[in-house]
C-alpha cells in the first residue's frame, strides 16, 4: 500500500512527521484528521507514494531513515545532503571523538608523540566523511538522478545506457517506463509499447499511473489526441485524485484543448488536500490556463509565484528543473504578449537549449509569434 509522508500536530501540541499507509493522499489526510491531528501538511502526492511503494528495499529505507529526514532530504542539494550526512555520522561516533580530543590534548600538553592507536582514532574521524561522500555522489540515488537528468534533456541513448545499473534498486515499472519512452523517441514505437504493455495487468501498478506513463510515449511522437485520451482514461480511473486531475488539465493546456474542462479540473484539485509540491506546480498550471485565455498579466503573476517556490528546491531534482524551464518558457511568452521584449528575450535565451533538446516546437513557435 502507498505510504504518505505527513507532518501534523497532535492533541498534546506535539508536531511530528509521520508515515501513513493509505489508498490515496486524501484518505491519508483524513486518517490523521480523524485521529485528532491538526495543522496537517502533506509532503507526498499520489504518484510519488505509488512509486515509492514499489521500491524493493522500501522496508530497509523506512527502518534506517526517519520520516522527518525523508522530508528534509527532498529539498536539499547534493552538497547540503553531504553536510547533513557528515553531521549525523560524526554525531553517531561522538563518544570516540571526545576521547580522541582528550587524548590529543593530553599528548600535546605534555609533548608526547602520537602512537599508532592515535592515528587510528584520527582515521575514524574521516570515516563518516568518506562514507557520506560516497553515499551522496556515487549512490544508487545519484545514479537514478543521472538517469532522470538524461530523461529531462531528451538524451535517449543515455537513458537506455543508464537503466541496467539501476535494476534491482529501482522499481522495474519506473525503469521500463523510462526505457519505453526512450525507445519510442528513438523511432521504435512498437518496441516502446511492448516494453510498457505488460504492466497494464500488474495489480501493483494503479491503472491511472500506467495510463499516465503510456501517455508519455504518445507525447514524444507528438500524438496529441492519444495523449489526451490516455489522460482522460486515467481521470476516469481516479476522478478524485488531485494528481490525475492536474495532469489531465496540464495535457489539455499544453495543447490548448477544452480550456473550460482544464479550468474545472484545476478548480477541483485546488479544493482538495494537496502536498507542498503540487501546490507549487498548481501556480504554473494556472498560469498556463490564464495565458491560454489571454490574461497575460495574471498569467505572469502565477508563473512568478510558481518559480519563486520551485527554484529553492529544484537544484538537485531534474524533473523540477524541467518544470522550472517550461515555466520560464511560458513566462517569456507572457512577457512577449505584453510587449516586454527585453524580459521575454532574456528568459527565452535561458530556456532555448532545453526546448530544442525536447523538440518543443509548439512552445518555440508560440514564442516566435508572440515576439514578432
Amino acid at each position: 500500500m502507498p505510504v504518505f509522508l505527513i507532518t501534523a500536530t497532535d492533541e498534546n501540541d506535539k508536531r511530528e512527521t509521520h508515515r501513513v499507509e493509505a489508498e490515496n493522499s486524501q484518505d491519508a489526510y483524513h486518517d490523521l484528521e480523524s485521529r485528532g491531528f491538526s495543522e496537517i501538511v502533506l509532503h507526498t502526492d499520489d504518484a510519488a507514494a505509488a512509486t515509492s511503494s514499489l521500491f524493493p528495499n522500501r522496508a530497509e529505507i523506512e527502518e534506517l531513515v526517519s520520516a522527518a529526514d525523508m522530508v528534509k532530504f527532498q529539498s536539499l542539494s547534493n552538497f547540503q545532503l553531504f553536510l547533513l550526512s557528515v553531521g549525523k555520522g560524526l554525531w553517531s561516533i561522538r563518544l570516540p571523538l571526545v576521547i580522541l580530543g582528550v587524548v590529543l590534548l593530553y599528548r600535546w600538553k605534555f609533548s608526547i608523540r602520537l602512537m599508532i592507536i592515535d592515528y587510528g582514532f584520527l582515521f575514524l574521524l574521516f570515516v563518516p566523511i568518506l562514507i557520506s561522500f560516497w553515499s551522496v555522489y556515487f549512490s544508487t540515488g545519484q545514479k537514478y538522478n543521472k538517469l532522470m537528468q538524461s530523461f529531462a534533456w531528451a538524451r535517449w541513448q543515455e537513458v537506455l545506457k543508464r537503466v541496467p545499473a539501476l535494476r534491482g534498486h529501482v522499481p522495474e515499472f519506473e525503469l521500463e517506463a523510462r526505457r519505453a519512452v526512450a525507445l519510442t523517441a528513438l523511432g521504435d514505437f512498437d518496441q516502446g509499447l511492448a516494453v510498457i504493455k505488460p504492466f497494464e495487468a500488474d495489480p501493483e501498478i494503479p491503472r491511472w499511473m500506467y495510463l499516465e506513463r503510456l501517455s508519455e510515449l504518445y507525447e514524444v511522437v507528438n500524438d496529441q489526441d492519444q495523449v489526451i485520451e490516455c489522460m482522460r482514461l486515467a481521470w476516469e480511473e481516479a476522478p478524485g485524485n488531485p494528481t490525475v486531475q492536474m495532469d489531465y488539465a496540464y495535457a489539455l493546456l499544453k495543447y490548448q484543448q477544452n480550456l473550460p474542462l482544464a479550468q474545472q479540473l484545476l478548480t477541483e484539485a485546488e479544493q482538495q488536500h494537496l502536498d507542498e509540491l503540487l501546490k507549487m506546480i498548481l501556480y504554473y498550471f494556472k498560469g498556463l490556463l490564464e495565458l491560454n485565455l489571454g490574461h497575460c498579466h495574471v498569467a505572469k503573476e502565477q508563473f512568478l509565484s510558481s518559480l519563486s517556490q520551485l527554484l529553492p528546491i529544484a537544484a538537485s531534482q531534474p524533473l523540477l528543473q524541467l518544470f522550472v524551464d517550461l515555466n520560464r518558457a511560458y513566462l517569456a511568452i507572457a512577457h512577449a504578449e505584453l510587449g516586454e521584449r527585453e524580459q521575454a528575450q532574456k528568459l527565452y535565451k535561458r530556456v532555448e537549449p532545453r526546448l530544442k533538446a525536447l523538440g518543443s516546437t509548439s512552445i518555440m513557435d508560440r514564442y516566435a509569434a508572440a515576439i514578432a
